[in-house]
């Protein structure tokens, strides 16, 4: 009888225990869930993400560091792309959506691989952005990113726009700051490249001239830039060399070509992207300057002022500009039309490159940065911003003079 007892006492105190585990677990298990929710899963930024192709995404990632997500962004390629987040038994989901109806165009200004001699100071040389529907977006782009100079290494800039439509788009600058003794400084000046007109084997021109250059062989410059490592400033980099406020590469060089010729739009442009050359498009907005400006956008191709209507002629000095018969007030009203059309202030070219000394105050007036005429020669520290110097490029020169012309 005693064992009996032993033995349903025994099974009691088993149960019993085995009752108290349960309720244990299950207090612990209802307080783990109690902790678990009571903190929401949320997205940081939204639920749905639209970016141009292209584009540096940004992870932003949840509220709680804790969670992991799944999949992967390729913004190089357009689609539909899922991110799965999970934290413990909550799940959330982003959809990023990447577009390639290269509706918003970035083009950085100047190199995107930009060099900075250590202990001077950066310049932030911006970045233009249009949408081909809205318009200009410039004045909504957002910069993201710090760099040190007094530490030689490589810093991220990063550039970012949103349309109307919620449509983001971003670019990114890679500054590298290079050490004191390995930084190779400009010393023989700058050479500003002046090109007209392009033109291929297919649609020859009727008047053909020298300010007509073949596709190949601007091609075959492109390459040879690009193969020698030739380094492309902004125009603020270049205001700031002038000012004495930094030194540039060795090898710098600024590409611009005048007028907005159809030729240069349709066969030039496609080069430049090929090789991955910024350049300027100095056009005269008068002529269909804002069709212009959508239709050809690229992330390579920065539209600046060569006036809005002042290439005709009618002036007194030089090649007969009507810049010269005109006052200091009507060149800047020109100007200043011209720039709501172009959006841009960095730079100017004269008409025919005809300079006065009203048309240089014109120019101070309108907050342009560096203004050029059609005189030979490099740009170098200490030159005057408002009438600098280029080198023309000739369209039956050898590729072997164009070389000499700028080193």
């Amino acid at each position: 009888m005693r064992k009996v007892n032993k033995k349903r006492s025994l099974l009691v105190i088993v149960a019993g225990l085995i009752l108290i585990c349960l309720l244990v677990f299950g207090i612990v298990k209802g307080i783990s869930y109690v902790m678990d929710n009571s903190k929401p899963l949320e997205l940081v930024g939204n639920e749905k993400q639209l970016l141009m192709l292209d584009s540096a995404y940004q992870e932003l990632g949840v509220n709680i560091p804790e969670a992991e997500m799944e999949g992967k962004v390729d913004t190089t390629k357009a689609g539909t792309y899922k991110l799965h987040y999970t934290y413990k038994k909550q799940k959330v989901t982003r959809t990023v959506e990447v577009l390639d109806n290269k509706q918003i165009v970035m083009n950085l200004n100047g190199s995107a691989h930009t060099y900075v001699k250590q202990n001077q100071k950066y310049i932030e040389s911006g970045c233009h952005a249009i949408d081909k529907i809205e318009g200009n977006l410039t004045d909504k782009v957002k910069i993201e990113g710090n760099v040190d100079t007094s530490k030689p290494g490589k810093y991220e800039v990063v550039y970012k726009v949103k349309n109307k439509q919620g449509v983001e788009c971003s670019r990114k600058r890679i500054v590298q700051v290079v050490s004191e003794k390995d930084f190779k400084e400009n010393v023989n000046g700058v050479p500003v490249m002046m090109y007209h007109y392009v033109y291929t084997k297919e649609d020859v021109p009727e008047n053909i001239n020298t300010n007509y250059l073949l596709d190949t062989d601007l091609e075959d410059q492109l390459a040879y830039l690009t193969s020698q490592n030739y380094y492309f400033p902004s125009y603020k980099e270049l205001y700031a060399y002038i000012k004495g406020e930094i030194d540039l590469p060795e090898k710098s060089i600024i590409l611009t070509f005048d007028d907005g010729q159809k030729g240069f739009l349709e066969y030039g442009i496609p080069l430049l992207e090929k090789y991955q050359v910024p350049a300027t498009s100095y056009i005269i907005a008068s002529k269909n300057g804002e069709e212009k400006v959508k239709k050809y956008a690229s992330e390579y191709i920065s539209f600046q002022s060569h006036s809005y209507n002042m290439h005709i002629g009618g002036g007194t000095i030089g090649h007969g500009g009507i810049i010269s018969a005109l006052t200091k007030d009507e060149i800047k009203d020109d100007l200043v039309k011209a720039q709501t059309i172009v959006q841009n202030t960095e730079a100017f070219a004269y008409p025919y490159g005809d300079v006065t000394e009203d048309a240089k105050q014109a120019v101070k007036d309108a907050n342009i940065l560096c203004s050029f005429s059609t005189e030979y020669g490099k740009v170098f520290k200490g030159d005057d911003p408002t009438s600098l110097k280029r080198v023309r490029v000739l369209g039956d020169a050898s590729l072997e003079s164009f070389i000499a012309s700028i080193q």
